[in-house]
């Protein structure tokens, strides 16, 4: 009996042995490309931890591909020791190449200690060529010294990156656009909460950028002319500085606005500007400004066009000067109602709050500037807390005589 104990602990032994020996032969033969890809998927702190595990995972885990530093509504120390590890991680790290570099950081304290100590990890992963950068920084308001005080200063060879090809910025922070003039093959670049001003737009006049993305960006003007874009998307909401925005491209094909005014100051201006001959698709929901000039548009295909009014102040000029823009569109949605020769206009859908009788001589005018109309799609919204409108005035027999 003690044989055939002794007998089945040695077999035991052996077999965790073989084992052992078999994931540690299969860690070591994976390739460095499929081990990436692996560890693309772990945070930093699972990465840390496969380093500190295995011998293959301390090998691997310096030139992971992708990284992502987070921080979010942690006590004072373990923001500081985390800090600390991300140090000693990045200076040893080496210049192997990094593809996603992404910090998600909540300040707990000193933004300028911080800050720094994070911008030297850009810093080290632009040496490291890379081509995606996202940052998602919180700066709490008690440690602001004053509303929007607080700066954010980009390493300058940011900006020079060749290898760059995406720029992500979400911060409630002023962005500094740099001081002087650089290349780079930046593709894709997405602001969000940032408070800039119009040198910023220059410089982004200057990039090669093909995709612009503009959410909640506090700017009294702003001003790109790219020979380069192709997309812009501007959303700009409960915010009421003077705001004046332009936008120029001969490569533009889809430009989508969303530019709503919410609690308003009634002597407050606005203006936009458009020049993009080639546009094909367009999206404006908002109101009318004070001034617009969307230039001609010689081959859109589809426009959706939501603007709203104050009241009884509708300005129906102001709301041609658009129309007019839009003669060659073949699909159209919108909410403007006025006079128009819009000829190649095949689909019509409108929104409407009611068919109430002011409304109805000025469709008839607009559906009468559409003689290849195929499609004609109407969809009420009344409000809740309106009351009920009256019954319409026109009859199915004015109808017919139109």
């Amino acid at each position: 009996m003690e044989h055939m104990n002794k007998s089945l602990a040695t077999a035991s032994s052996q077999a965790e042995g073989v084992c052992a020996n078999y994931a540690v032969d299969r860690l070591t033969n994976v390739p460095r490309e499929v081990a990436n890809h692996i560890l693309a998927f772990l945070c930093f702190k699972d990465l840390i931890r496969l380093g500190a595990v295995s011998k293959m995972g301390r090998v691997f885990s310096p030139s992971a591909p992708s990284l992502k530093f987070s921080a979010q509504r942690a006590n004072r120390q373990k923001q500081y020791n985390l800090l600390n590890s991300i140090d000693r991680y990045m200076i040893h790290r080496g210049d192997d190449k990094i593809k996603h570099f992404c910090v998600d950081w909540r300040f707990s304290a000193g933004v300028s200690e911080e800050g720094f100590r994070m911008m030297s990890w850009i810093l080290i992963a632009v040496r490291c060529n890379v081509e995606v950068l996202e940052l998602r920084l919180f700066v709490p308001e008690l440690n602001k010294l004053e509303p929007d005080g607080t700066v954010l200063e980009l390493p300058s060879c940011v900006y020079c990156c060749e290898s760059l090809r995406s720029l992500s910025i979400d911060t409630q922070t002023i962005l500094k656009a740099p001081s002087g003039t650089c290349s780079n093959n930046l593709q894709y670049l997405k602001l969000t909460h940032v408070r800039t001003d119009d040198d910023f737009g220059k410089w982004i006049s200057r990039s090669c950028i093909k995709e612009l993305l503009l959410f909640e960006v506090k700017v009294g003007s702003f001003t790109v002319d790219s020979p380069s874009l192709e997309s812009f998307i501007f959303d700009y909401k409960h915010y009421n500085r003077p705001c004046h925005l332009s936008i120029s491209g001969e490569k533009l094909t889809t430009i989508r606005i969303e530019w709503g005014f919410y609690n308003t100051i009634s002597d407050t201006t606005r203006s936009l500007n458009v020049f993009a001959p080639n546009l094909k698709y367009l999206k404006w929901i908002g109101s009318l400004l004070n001034y617009q000039n969307l230039g001609k548009f010689l081959c859109l295909e589809k426009a959706q066009i939501f603007l709203k009014h104050k009241g009884d102040d509708y300005d129906f000029e102001n709301a041609y000067e658009v129309l007019r823009s839009l003669c060659s569109v073949k699909i159209l949605l919108r909410e403007v109602l006025v006079h128009a020769q819009l000829d190649e206009v095949t689909y019509l859908s409108m929104h409407i709050m009611s068919l109430s009788d002011d409304l109805v001589p000025a469709m008839i005018s607009l559906l009468k500037g559409m003689p290849n109309l195929s499609t004609l799609y109407l969809k009420s919204y009344p409000s809740l807390q309106m009351d009920k409108p009256k019954a319409c005035g026109f009859k199915s027999k004015y109808w017919k005589s139109q």
